[in-house]
């Protein structure tokens, strides 16, 4: 029964984190909001034993005592800030997540014209942002959008659901600094790997003041990539703990009528332990292709073609040419190519001086290849403690180098804590550079390449947006090297 609890609080966690990340626009100053519209429509429950595909929604309504009000007179019309599906697939053993972009252009049923898909929200609430986006799919592809369940999130509920979990591990990939009263949620937050709890998680999956919304919807799932695999999730040990944290999930978060009956909760356990006794990847999909209007700052509205619509279906519901390989038990040794990298052995050799005393014994390895054109970000390398699951102090570094881009930033991780969640069930292994670098993937491409030594654990970690070949992420972690090592 233990089993049955932890692995049905791993699916509701994919919930919460994906209706947190959408619950806002950045302001924490307002209180919560009740959404508009009609109720939660119903859709069709899914056989019990196939997949099942969820819609996700949070509005951006600010209220008449929130900063924006108070700045420009009046509240806001709310919107849904962004649009989630999740798909959880035990036959193909997988999860899927495509975000929709709150500007893309489309035709909302019952008005005229291509308009913003969050305006959806405003005119009929859940159920016409859903008849909005299965009209999207299905004037695009021919076929219907299976959707099973609605969900209409908070922030609140995600803020306590989060804490119920004593915070999650996650990989920060830079500095994110908003300051409060600002209008924006307030933030700070350094690079390196290390435990968020409520409001710091909240503020982290909601950030966009200074990239963009793709870049948000790729923390919101590289967030919940990592809740899901949260040791947290195993505290959940008892029926009493698992109901505790799944009433904080009916308190704060809407569902469609039928979500919560007895038939679709024993679907979803059986999903759910499928799922979590096999390991199931997290595949993030994202729209291709899409572009901006003529005159942006007239028109800001996005655009994406009909195929490109198409490919991402395909890839939600099937996993495609983006699904994550196979896990491997044993090396591989391919040969190594790489191309785009410059040497950075000097710039490493500098950093290593200044960073080798404040260590405490942590070896501080550099790489030597990095991306040509990018640069190490301002005050690289981060040196610092946190504590890991058992309470333990970890001593750790952070190596945040920017590609050049607005928004993109890879890293070098080093630190003592040798079994992070963040690391374990490798997807791949291989011998490249005399060492045994370890894979997670995201679809096809490499998020993460990892090696452990007896006493510490480094790796490299791609942008958000995976800007790094899978050659350059292997060439860059086999090129790490000490000071005169």
């Amino acid at each position: 029964m233990a089993v049955l609890v932890r692995a049905f609080a791993g699916v509701f966690t994919v919930l919460l984190v994906i209706g947190a990340g959408v619950a806002g626009v950045g302001y924490l100053l307002i209180p919560v909001p009740k959404p508009p519209g009609p109720p939660v429509p119903t859709p069709p429950l899914p056989d019990a034993h196939g997949p099942r595909t969820l819609l996700i929604l949070g509005s951006d309504r600010r209220a008449a005592s929130s900063f924006d009000a108070k700045v420009n007179g009046s509240a806001e019309t709310p919107h849904s800030d962004t649009i989630v599906l999740l798909r959880l697939d035990p036959d193909r053993n997988r999860i899927a997540v495509l975000s929709l972009p709150r500007d893309l252009a489309v035709k909302i049923p019952g008005y005229s014209g291509e308009r913003k898909i969050n305006e959806a929200y405003d005119h009929g609430g859940a159920g016409k942002t859903l008849e909005t986006l299965q009209g999207l799919f299905r004037h695009a592809t021919g076929r219907t959008l299976p959707v099973n369940g609605v969900i209409d999130a908070s922030f609140n509920g995600f803020q306590r659901a989060v804490n119920e979990l004593h915070g999650v591990y996650v990989d920060v990939d830079r500095d994110y600094e908003n300051p409060a009263g600002t209008g924006f949620s307030a933030i700070h937050l350094q690079a390196g790997y290390q435990r968020l709890t409520g409001s710091d998680a909240l503020a982290y999956v909601r950030y966009r003041h200074t990239d963009s919304d793709l870049f948000r919807n790729a923390r919101q799932q590289e967030f919940l990539r990592q809740a899901v695999r949260q040791p947290a999730v195993e505290q959940l040990k008892s029926l009493g703990a698992g109901s505790d944290f799944l009433g904080e999930m009916v308190r704060y978060f809407r569902f469609d009528q039928d979500f919560l009956s007895r038939k679709n909760v024993a679907g979803l356990v059986k999903t759910s332990l499928s799922l979590a006794v096999h390991h199931a990847p997290v595949d993030q999909i994202a729209l291709q292709g899409i572009t901006e209007a003529a005159d942006p700052t007239v028109d800001t509205r996005l655009f994406v073609s009909d195929e490109q619509v198409r490919k991402a279906y395909d890839a939600f519901m099937t996993g495609g040419k983006v699904a994550t390989p196979k896990r491997a038990a044993t090396p591989h040794t391919p040969k190594p190519t790489s191309t785009g990298l410059e040497d950075a052995q000097r710039l490493g050799e500098d950093l290593a001086v200044v960073a080798t005393p404040k260590l405490g014994g942590l070896p501080f390895y550099f790489p030597r290849s990095r991306l040509a054109g990018s640069r190490y970000a301002p005050g690289s390398p981060r040196i610092y403690t946190d504590r890991d699951t058992q309470g333990r102090p970890f001593r750790a570094y952070r190596l945040v180098i920017e590609t050049g881009a607005a928004g993109e930033f890879y890293g070098v991780q080093g630190m003592t804590w040798t079994d992070p969640p963040l690391l374990a069930n490798p997807d791949g292994i291989r011998k490249q550079g005399g060492r045994t670098l370890l894979e997670y993937f995201d679809g096809a491409r490499l998020r993460q390449v990892a090696w452990r030594t007896p006493s510490a654990v480094y790796y490299v970690t791609n942008t958000l947006n995976r800007k790094l070949s899978n050659a350059q992420m292997l060439a860059i972690a086999a090129s790490l090297r000490r000071l005169n090592g």
